[in-house]
C-alpha cells in the first residue's frame, strides 16, 4: 500500500508540473503560434505566385506599375507570357473592337421597367423611382473596387443589368415573361447566356445584400471563363457582405466556427466541392462550405490569398481559349485549388481548423491594422 502511495504522488507531481509547464507555455508563447496575427502576413511562396501591392491595399484598383511588379516575379514565364501591363493595353483595344464605339447603355426592358440609369457598365432599371434605394451607386461602384483588388480579376468591360422591382409579383411576373422557366422562388436571380447578364432583384430588406450577391456573379461572369459552381457562389457570399464587415459578420461564421472546436474537428472536403457542375447540386451546406473555403484562403494567410488569386487569373478568357471542354472537365476533377493547397500551404486542412478554431481572436489584430492602413 504505502509503494502504491508513493506511486500516486509521483504521478500527482508530474502531472502537477506538467500542468504548469503548459501553462507557462501558453503564456510565454508569442502571439502567432495562437494564429491571432494580421491575416495578411509576408508572403512565404515561391517567386512564381509574386508579391503583388494590391493584397496589401484591398479596394485599391492596380496600376500598370503594379502589374509589371507581378510579372517581374515570373521570371520563369517571362518567355512565354508578355508583360502583364502590355496584357492589360490589348485586353482594351480588343474590348474596343468589340464594342465600337462604346457599349450601348440603352436599358433593354423600359416597357416594363420605366426608370433607369447608367452607372458604370451597369444599367439600372426598375419600375419605382431608384432614389428610394439609397447608396445604389456607392454599393455597385465599391463592390468592382473590391473585386478588382481582393481578387486581381480584370476590370469588368461588357455590359451589365440591373433590374430591380417594387414587390414580387411585378417580380415574378417579369421573369415569367422575359425568362421562361427560370426559378421565381428565390429572392433574386442573375442569368447569363448570350450578351449581357441580367441581375433581378426584389424590393425587400435584403435587397442590397442581394444585390451585391448577384453583382458578384455578374462580374465573375463578365471577366473571367468557366467559374467552378462552388467558388462562384461561395465569392458571391463573402462579397454579399457590406465591406469592413465581411471577415467578421457573416451568418455561416458561427456555425463553421463551431464546427472547428472539436477534438477531431476536420475541414470540409475541397474536392467533393471542385467535382459540383450543376446549381441544383449547392444546398445550404454547399453554400456553406464554399463560404468557409473562400474565407480561409483570404484571410488565413497571403500564401493562401496569391493562391485564390492566381486561380482566378487562369479562368480569365484569354487562359481559358487555350483549354478545350474535355481537358477544363479533366482539370476540375483533379482539384486544382486542392492540389495548389497541397503543393504551398503544408497541412493546410490543419491549418483551416486553426483559423476558425482561432478567428475570433484575430478581430481586434484586423481591425487595429486596417485602422492604422487607413490613417
Amino acid at each position: 500500500m504505502k509503494l502504491f502511495n508513493a506511486c500516486v504522488n509521483v504521478l500527482g507531481a508530474i502531472l502537477g508540473a506538467l500542468g504548469i509547464a503548459l501553462a507557462a507555455f501558453a503564456f510565454l508563447t508569442p502571439a502567432e503560434a495562437f494564429d491571432i496575427s494580421v491575416p495578411l502576413p509576408r508572403p512565404a511562396l515561391p517567386s512564381f505566385f509574386g508579391t503583388p501591392k494590391f493584397l496589401d491595399e484591398p479596394g485599391r484598383e492596380l496600376s500598370d506599375e503594379d502589374l509589371e511588379a507581378i510579372n517581374a516575379a515570373e521570371d520563369d514565364d517571362r518567355g512565354k507570357v508578355a508583360p502583364l501591363a502590355e496584357e492589360r493595353a490589348n485586353r482594351k483595344r480588343r474590348a474596343d473592337r468589340n464594342f465600337p464605339p462604346a457599349l450601348d447603355l440603352s436599358p433593354q426592358f423600359a416597357e416594363d421597367l420605366p426608370y433607369s440609369v447608367a452607372l458604370g457598365i451597369v444599367v439600372c432599371e426598375s419600375n419605382f423611382p431608384l432614389d428610394e434605394v439609397g447608396g445604389l451607386q456607392a454599393e455597385i461602384t465599391q463592390l468592382q473596387k473590391d473585386l478588382v483588388g481582393y481578387l486581381n480579376i480584370p476590370t469588368a468591360s461588357e455590359k451589365i443589368e440591373l433590374c430591380l422591382f417594387k414587390d414580387s409579383q411585378s417580380y415574378v411576373n417579369f421573369i415569367r415573361k422575359v425568362f421562361r422557366g427560370a426559378p421565381t422562388d428565390r429572392p433574386a436571380l442573375y442569368v447569363k447566356a448570350k450578351g449581357p447578364g441580367v441581375l433581378m432583384v426584389k424590393k425587400d430588406a435584403n435587397m442590397i445584400v442581394n444585390i451585391r450577391h448577384e453583382m458578384t456573379h455578374a462580374y465573375l461572369n463578365a471577366t473571367l471563363k468557366r467559374v467552378p459552381i462552388w467558388l462562384d457562389e461561395g465569392l458571391a457570399k463573402y462579397f454579399e457582405t457590406p465591406p469592413g464587415e465581411r471577415g467578421f459578420r457573416n451568418p455561416y461564421l458561427k456555425e463553421v466556427e463551431s464546427s472547428a472546436t472539436g477534438l477531431f474537428s476536420s475541414p470540409p472536403s475541397l474536392p467533393r466541392l471542385e467535382r459540383l457542375v450543376r446549381v441544383d447540386q449547392m444546398r445550404p451546406r454547399e453554400y456553406r462550405e464554399s463560404w468557409s473555403w473562400v474565407h480561409f484562403m483570404i484571410h488565413y494567410s497571403r500564401d493562401t490569398h496569391l493562391i485564390l488569386a492566381n486561380y482566378l487569373r487562369t479562368l480569365r478568357p484569354e487562359e481559358q481559349e487555350k483549354i478545350s471542354d474535355s481537358a477544363y472537365r479533366s482539370m476540375q476533377k483533379s482539384a486544382p485549388l486542392k492540389q495548389a493547397l497541397e503543393r504551398y500551404v503544408p497541412d493546410y486542412e490543419k491549418k483551416y481548423v486553426e483559423h476558425f478554431r482561432n478567428w475570433d481572436k484575430r478581430q481586434a489584430a484586423y481591425e487595429n491594422a486596417r485602422d492604422s492602413q487607413r490613417n
